[in-house]
């Protein structure tokens, strides 16, 4: 039991220094490089939509599309996992 332990947390903190790291390293590079990243995004997605508008302003103006097709799929899904409880509810002989 003690070998089990013991190589559950050797390889926890295997894993876990590099991603720590890794994470460090990240924020620091965000924090230096901010405003260069949101610059190159921005122009980015000023080259790519339609007009120049920027895919903000676009995702802002269809998000509502979006929405509905979402909740849409949620309710036909939500749906079907009852019809199929009922109908094994009702019929406990005919599981397939």
């Amino acid at each position: 039991m003690r070998k089990v332990q013991f190589f559950a947390g050797f390889w926890t903190i295997v894993i876990a220094i590099p991603f720590t790291v890794l994470a460090l390293v990240g924020v620091a590079y965000l924090t230096e490089h901010l405003t260069q990243i949101v610059r190159i995004v921005s122009d980015w997605s000023q080259k790519l939509s339609v007009g120049g508008r920027g895919l903000i302003l676009e995702f802002s103006a269809r998000w509502p599309e979006v929405a509905g097709m979402v909740i849409g799929m949620i309710v036909i899904l939500t749906i079907y996992l009852f019809s199929q409880n009922a109908n094994k509810a009702e019929n406990p002989n005919n599981i397939k």
